[in-house]
């Protein structure tokens, strides 16, 4: 859509508002359904996911460092777990980048693999430093499981408009 050399000053704004939006329909989806399940929407990770496609490494990885800090600040004030898991995720992602985007099946299970990586990942952190305490039963069944269903949903309609927004060609 936007040039390359324009998109990339405004690619962290909009990476910023994604991880916004990311929190805000997490908290819609825990009040729709009272607490008893929670979702987290992972448009972030989607973006990243076209992103990688048109931004070298180097770039992403210091926006998401950046963007990770802010999240630690503004949702759980320990700077540390999400500064480290999204530059992870992205370091991964162009890692793996010649499998990730043959077609869309597979960027569809790379999304899933993703999503669970880093939910995984932060609830790990958070486990061994005692800033959550988790029933894996609890974890997988009604945090893991919708989270899973919300993302894929979430794929399925913003996959061919993050790709156009994102990619290069």
């Amino acid at each position: 859509m936007l040039k390359k050399e324009t998109m990339k000053y405004y690619l962290p704004v909009i990476l910023f508002f994604l991880m916004l939006l990311d929190g805000q329909v997490t908290r819609v989806l825990g009040e729709w359904t009272k607490g008893v399940y929670m979702a987290n929407a992972h448009f972030l990770i989607l973006a990243l996911l076209f992103c990688s496609l048109s931004f070298s490494k180097r770039y992403l990885l210091i926006t998401t460092i950046v963007l990770g800090a802010i999240f630690d600040m503004y949702y759980i004030g320990v700077i540390g777990i999400y500064a480290v898991a999204l530059p992870l995720i992205v370091f991964i992602m162009y890692s793996m980048s010649q499998i990730i985007h043959t077609n869309i099946f597979i960027e569809f299970f790379s999304m899933i693999i993703f999503v669970t990586g880093y939910e995984l990942f932060t609830l790990i952190i958070q486990l061994i430093f005692k800033l959550a305490i988790v029933n894996k039963n609890y974890f997988i069944t009604q945090f893991l499981g919708p989270t899973l269903l919300l993302n894929m949903i979430i794929f399925a309609i913003f996959v061919f408009p993050f790709k156009k927004l994102f990619s290069d060609e």
